[in-house]
């Protein structure tokens, strides 16, 4: 009897030590993922507004069809990335923005980086911007920039989504919301906007 009881003490005392560092350890890597999910203070999240929301067709073949723009996010053109819209703050911990870190710094947060876009407004050519850019540069020369206007077409009024160069205004793309107006007018050019022909719809 006395073998049996040692036994099942040394059986007890194995487990107690083995389920202290496995419990240290699960702690540890969670304290590890809030830290990383923690590190940036990527302000506010932008909102798109209720009419921008939804899908959006176009017949352009470098675009997805259809494109979502979510109530704080939207698919990248292209890519079909799903990414989260923020207004960009300071770094958690400094006074520094996401573009002013270290190249090293962004080189080993670049996963993290991927997942957002910062938005700015811009007025281009008359017409009023919403302009998302990469979180870490300054510039929005990589960016996307999109307008809605109201347009009428065969006699009834149709918003539609343009695209176009962040820098200079000019539409690389139009989106609208239903497949049948993209097949009818995806290469139509509206008089109040100016076209790109770098990169034809």
């Amino acid at each position: 009897m006395s073998k049996i009881i040692t036994a099942l003490t040394a059986i007890a005392s194995l487990t107690l030590s083995l389920n202290v560092p496995i419990k240290s350890n699960q702690t540890q890597t969670v304290q590890a993922v809030q830290n990383q999910k923690n590190q940036f203070r990527l302000g506010q999240q932008f909102k798109f507004p209720k009419t921008w929301q939804g899908k959006w067709f176009s017949n352009n073949n470098l675009t997805p069809s259809p494109m979502f723009i979510h109530k704080s996010a939207f698919n990248t053109p292209w890519a079909n990335d799903y990414v989260k819209v923020v207004k960009t703050g300071f770094i958690k911990g400094t006074k520094k923005y996401l573009w002013q870190m270290p190249n090293s710094w962004k080189q080993s947060n670049k996963n993290e980086l991927a997942k957002y876009l910062r938005v700015t407004t811009r007025k281009i050519n008359g017409n009023e911007w919403i302009i998302l850019s990469p979180v870490q540069e300054n510039s929005f020369k990589n960016g996307f920039a999109f307008t809605i206007k109201n347009e009428k077409l065969a006699g009834k009024n149709h918003k539609i989504l343009f695209q176009g160069n962040p820098q200079n205004g000019l539409v690389i793309n139009q989106y609208f919301k239903s497949k049948a107006l993209t097949n009818k007018y995806s290469a139509h050019e509206f008089k109040n906007m100016k076209y790109s022909k770098i990169n034809p719809r």
